[in-house]
């Protein structure tokens, strides 16, 4: 018996390993898109910031640097200073309860997508007390495709409009259907690591499964105002 467990244990370890190669090969080298991510010497153009809010990373913009006919939904939030945006699956996103059962259905079956946007006006440090927030400086042709990221995000009907959902979970928000289904690895966090890397950011979105990937690559090339860890 072990030499049995001895064995498993190894090849438990072996399989990791291969999956984690394989993934970083899927990934492609974490080196920057040099046409869209700031060279050494260069000023940026724009800024953005990554949360963490433990399992969970979102996207957050100034709203004045948004180019409207890009993502026009930022006319929900007239008022706001940043736009927080979220990509997950509907059913746990939404639930008045997390539970075990949710949280495998998310997990292991393909399930319907929303996204969640936040608007506010207070410093990202006020308004997320308990949250990772990295600073990403970008330029404002990487800023462009980040935010044509997240307009693609959203299902849109025959005339380019999104469907909304009603309120959010928090502040003054609101959930959109969004395109594509939720089920690992595709997770929330492998879309704000997606989001990163078509603005040109030296991530590899394939390993970005949880939060804590996505802090860990995103700390690497931005500049770190909380780290809760």
């Amino acid at each position: 018996m072990a030499r049995f467990l001895k064995w498993n244990r190894k090849m438990r370890l072996s399989l990791f390993s291969y999956v984690v190669c394989f993934l970083l090969f899927c990934g492609g080298c974490a080196t920057p898109i040099e046409e869209l991510f700031p060279v050494r010497g260069q000023s940026p153009s724009r800024i953005v910031y990554v949360v963490s809010h433990g399992w969970h990373t979102g996207l957050v913009v100034l709203r004045e640097d948004v180019p409207p006919d890009v993502w026009p939904e930022i006319s929900d939030f007239p008022h706001a200073r940043y736009l927080e945006i979220g990509w997950g699956d509907e059913g746990f996103y939404r639930a008045e309860k997390i539970t075990a059962p949710l949280c495998l259905k998310a997990a292991l079956l393909p399930t319907p997508s929303v996204m969640h946007v936040v608007g506010f006006d207070q410093p990202l440090e006020e308004y997320f007390p308990t949250s990772s927030i990295i600073q990403v400086e970008l330029t404002e042709a990487g800023f462009d495709e980040l935010c044509q990221h997240i307009s693609d995000a959203h299902a849109r009907d025959d005339w380019g409009q999104a469907e909304s959902l009603g309120r959010g979970i928090y502040g003054n928000s609101q959930f959109y259907r969004a395109n594509g289904s939720y089920y690992f690895p595709k997770t929330c966090n492998v879309w704000t690591a997606r989001g990163l890397r078509r603005a040109g950011c030296p991530i590899i979105p394939s390993i970005a499964v949880n939060a804590g990937n996505v802090i860990s690559q995103t700390r690497d090339f931005g500049h770190v105002i909380r780290d809760a860890k």
